[in-house]
């Protein structure tokens, strides 16, 4: 039995529906039953509840071989986390897989990927083996856009001439998912990222030439992007976590490349023409 912590998130849902295709157990958890009411349709044991509900947590490891660690970044994660490393312990389980941060490292200064750190560096000291997943900057993000692209064929980020190595969500959780379907020998790291290296000028065209229509992306100031923050998030913690992440990522923090997801799936990921291709009533009139 498989347990994943944020079943019905992008990347969660994605590794769910992997396994419960391939005939394993998936259990998992979510505070929204009515979210998760498509992955129980097709086998999901889904458990409602608090991620950082120690009852809840004990009750759900129960008869779990791996998790799968996928939470939403958060003031609590660190907590909630933990206590899910070292209930696995107590309870048997022999593999937890980390949806971690690319930008992960005793040196990251934005709270998130050195939240991130923290809880590798807690769950290495459990003795279990673990498999870190290192995503570099999701696809899905775009969607984030979608109402201004539609509407005014542009978008604005913060992130200058700065390159990503953008991944599809989906592909991550595929990956998520086929990691945690067996049992490693020994535990690893694994960072996940796109083929290629694009600035966000090159993710526009790639959107142009698949919608059809001239796109453009604008090189937002940092100080624009806070004060939108500030606008659109009611918690002070992301506003700041989410700038300074921001900041990291101008800087060049995701400016590289890797092999692990391509060899992991053994097929060519998902690219961003795929992906706007599949969301294009999205970014359309």
């Amino acid at each position: 039995m498989i347990f994943i912590t944020g079943i019905t998130g992008r990347v969660g849902s994605s590794a769910a529906r992997h396994l419960l295709k391939n005939g394993l157990g998936v259990k998992g958890l979510t505070r929204d039953s009515a979210k998760a009411n498509d992955l129980a349709a097709i086998g999901a044991d889904i458990v409602v509840g608090d991620i950082s509900d120690n009852v809840v947590i004990k009750s759900a490891l129960q008869g779990v071989t791996t998790v799968l660690l996928v939470t939403g970044n958060g003031p609590h994660q660190l907590e909630a986390e933990c206590l899910i490393a070292r209930e696995s312990v107590v309870a048997g389980v022999k593999h937890i897989v980390k949806i971690s941060s690319m930008e992960a490292s005793p040196t990251a200064t934005a709270p998130i990927p050195a939240t991130h750190y923290k809880i590798e560096k807690y769950i290495e000291k459990t003795g279990l083996i673990y498999t870190f997943l290192r995503p570099n900057f999701f696809m899905q993000n775009l969607m984030l856009f979608a109402q201004s692209i539609k509407m005014s064929d542009q978008f604005s980020l913060p992130l200058g001439k700065a390159k990503t190595g953008i991944i599809d969500a989906e592909d991550v959780g595929e990956i998520a998912g086929r990691i945690a379907s067996i049992i490693p020998q020994e535990s690893s790291i694994r960072k996940l990222t796109g083929e290629v290296l694009l600035d966000f000028h090159e993710v526009a065209d790639l959107i142009s030439k698949e919608l059809g229509k001239l796109v453009t992306y604008n090189e937002q100031s940092h100080d624009d992007f806070h004060a939108l923050l500030t606008n659109t998030i009611p918690s002070p913690w992301h506003i700041e976590a989410v700038s300074l992440l921001f900041k990291e990522i101008a800087n060049g923090a995701l400016e590289s490349t890797a092999n692990d997801a391509q060899d992991i799936l053994g097929r060519p990921l998902n690219d961003v023409r795929d992906f706007v291709a599949r969301h294009k009533s999205a970014f359309l009139c």
